[in-house]
């Protein structure tokens, strides 16, 4: 695994300080009030994009999508032969004087489209060295998203990646508060503990899902193991899948000069790096390269919407 997050030398010491604040500290939301009213207005006035194209659903209320389960409903589906337990009501008695077997006229159950907004807001999010953390800019993505949803009358849920996972149900827009607040509560600096958080929720989000739900996913990916590309195969194989892949400028170019830590997330250990030394720094800047093409030709293999988001983009105004 390569090395990251990068701890600038000059911000290490706040984030120490900042660690071991007292349990009341105060932290600010990471969405103002006035950001999100601006994100509700841009999702109103936003033109389909490639993404709403390929789901149709700039022109799809609720009542045009078929659920792929046969219940009752309005759109007919099949008839196959009775079984025991089925609804009499449906039995095609034209069809049994026929053939003197019972059979039953099953249709397509009509449910309103769920959207996913799986949102990453673990310790490597919580980091940035321009504008704003990887995290405040997954959240607005996330908002964004969110309200886009909402205007093509989806029920949205969430998932949230926090110390621990944070599940709510597909709601409608009435509903959806418990989830805009979470995504907006503040995200002060947290241990940087293992774990396998995105691995467990890519596989719940496998079985827990009706298919045809479209899932919005926003993180750094830096725990992505090989292994969650079978489960990203098989998630996109019933689900049309965005993956937003949220990076820090640094992340992507070192400064040419400075001294900086480096964590290797892989054992937590710190070493030292001054950027003048080319060599050693020349050696880092192609490690972050193959790390990041690597999570991207990972994502897109998998067969999801595919979209590298530099953390310093003024979202709000280049909208």
């Amino acid at each position: 695994m390569p090395f990251l997050p990068f701890l600038p030398w000059r911000n290490l010491s706040k984030l120490a300080k900042a660690t071991f604040l007292k349990r009341h500290q105060s932290w600010p939301d990471i969405v103002t009030e006035k950001e999100l009213n601006t994100l509700r207005q841009l999702a109103m006035q936003a033109v389909p994009t490639q993404l709403d194209i390929n789901l149709e659903v700039h022109h799809r209320l609720l009542g045009e999508h078929l659920s792929p389960f046969a219940k009752n409903g309005f759109e007919f589906s099949e008839t196959r032969l009775y079984h025991y337990g089925d609804n009499i009501r449906f039995i095609n008695w034209r069809r049994y004087a026929n053939t003197g077997q019972l059979f039953v006229n099953t249709f397509h159950e009509e449910r309103r489209p769920q959207c996913w907004i799986v949102l990453d807001r673990r310790a490597s999010m919580r980091f940035g060295t321009r504008v704003r953390l990887k995290v405040a800019q997954a959240a607005i993505l996330a908002l964004y998203n969110l309200f886009k949803a909402q205007q093509q009358q989806y029920d949205v849920g969430g998932v949230i990646m926090d110390e621990k996972s944070h599940w709510y149900e597909a709601k409608s827009a009435s509903g959806s508060q418990p989830l805009i607040q979470h995504i907006c509560s503040a995200c002060p600096p947290m241990a940087d503990t293992q774990n396998d958080l995105l691995t467990q929720n890519l596989r719940l989000l496998k079985v827990r899902l009706v298919p045809g739900s479209f899932i919005v996913l926003i993180s750094d990916f830096i725990d992505l193991r090989d292994s969650d590309t079978s489960t990203l195969n098989a998630l996109s194989s019933e689900h049309t899948v965005s993956t937003l892949h949220i990076v820090d400028p640094i992340e992507k170019t070192l400064p040419k000069q400075g001294q900086f830590q480096i964590l290797n997330s892989n054992n937590n250990a710190i070493f030292n790096l001054n950027t003048t030394q080319k060599h050693s720094a020349t050696g880092l800047q192609q490690r972050m390269w193959e790390r990041l093409n690597n999570i991207e030709q990972q994502l897109k293999q998998s067969q999801t919407l595919y979209q590298q988001v530099d953390s310093s983009t003024d979202f709000l105004s280049s909208e």
